[in-house]
């Protein structure tokens, strides 16, 4: 009996398991393309409050309110430049679409893990701003922080940072009352108001607030803020800040040198 010969694959047959990986490189593709209309072109992520302007396009809405706010004269397309009004209209669908082609591994990379951490930094802000709504002086002054720096999704807004923060002091939070009476005494977000500021930074130094004890220390070694210059009390607040005497510690490290600078200078005198 012969013996049997393997049998071999048709010429002519079809390899599906090509044909198939083409056809998922091609929905890869068409996918990408539908997800790239969504980028911002403003902050050139894929937003997590989508709306649509008057030129048609998707935007982040804190990006493009914060184009029309700053742009002089008639309100123009980032898109395009032509001039456009600033009606917004909310985009839902853009955003369940983006959600679900992210969580389906259709986008992947740096442009979704971007879109991720934005979906966190949303429910950070949701979760802090309910706190604050209820009274928590520390979420108060973390939201006025937030606009003040613009960050976590919210648009840079000393007005509202300012008003935050006020809350923050009425609560007795001494950051709070640091953050409010340094807006105070710059004018930041408001008129400039040297008493009520000089009140809010004595209150947040007397409760161990760093920022507060590098104001005051300030203004008594330059005689600034309505106050005498005063070089045993500029010591006594500025000697707190660079020993690390004070409990509440939120001044960053430049003014921790500044602060170091003026008590050299104090004790060279």
């Amino acid at each position: 009996m012969p013996p049997k010969r393997k049998a071999r694959k048709p010429a002519d047959a079809i390899d599906l398991t090509e044909m198939a990986s083409s056809q998922e490189k091609k929905q890869r593709v068409a996918l990408t393309t539908i997800a790239k209309e969504f980028i911002c072109p403003i902050t050139q992520e894929l937003p997590i409050s989508p709306v649509t302007a008057e030129d048609g396009k998707v935007y982040e809405e804190t990006a493009i309110r914060e184009w029309f706010s700053k742009k002089d004269g008639a309100p123009t397309s980032p898109s395009t430049g032509a001039v456009i009004g600033t009606k917004l209209f909310p985009a839902p669908q853009a955003r369940n679409t983006i959600e679900a082609l992210i969580q389906s591994g259709a986008i992947a990379g740096e442009i979704a893990e971007a879109w991720k951490q934005k979906l966190e930094d949303e429910k950070e802000v949701k979760e802090t701003r309910a706190e604050a709504e209820g009274g928590d002086g520390e979420a108060m002054y973390m939201l006025g922080a937030w606009y003040r720096e613009g960050v976590n999704g919210l648009a840079k807004d000393d007005v509202q940072a300012r008003a935050w923060y006020e809350r923050s002091a009425a609560a007795r939070h001494p950051k709070g009352m640091a953050a409010f009476g340094e807006l105070l005494l710059l004018g930041i977000g408001g008129p400039e108001d040297n008493v009520f500021g000089v009140m809010n930074v004595t209150a947040a130094a007397e409760l161990g607030s760093d920022v507060g004890a590098y104001f005051l220390g300030y203004a008594f070694f330059r005689g600034a803020y309505g106050l005498p210059k005063d070089s045993i009390r500029a010591r006594f607040w500025l000697t707190k800040v660079v020993n690390g005497e004070c409990e509440v510690k939120h001044l960053n490290e430049a003014g921790r040198a500044e602060a170091a600078a003026w008590l050299r200078a104090l004790q060279d005198e």
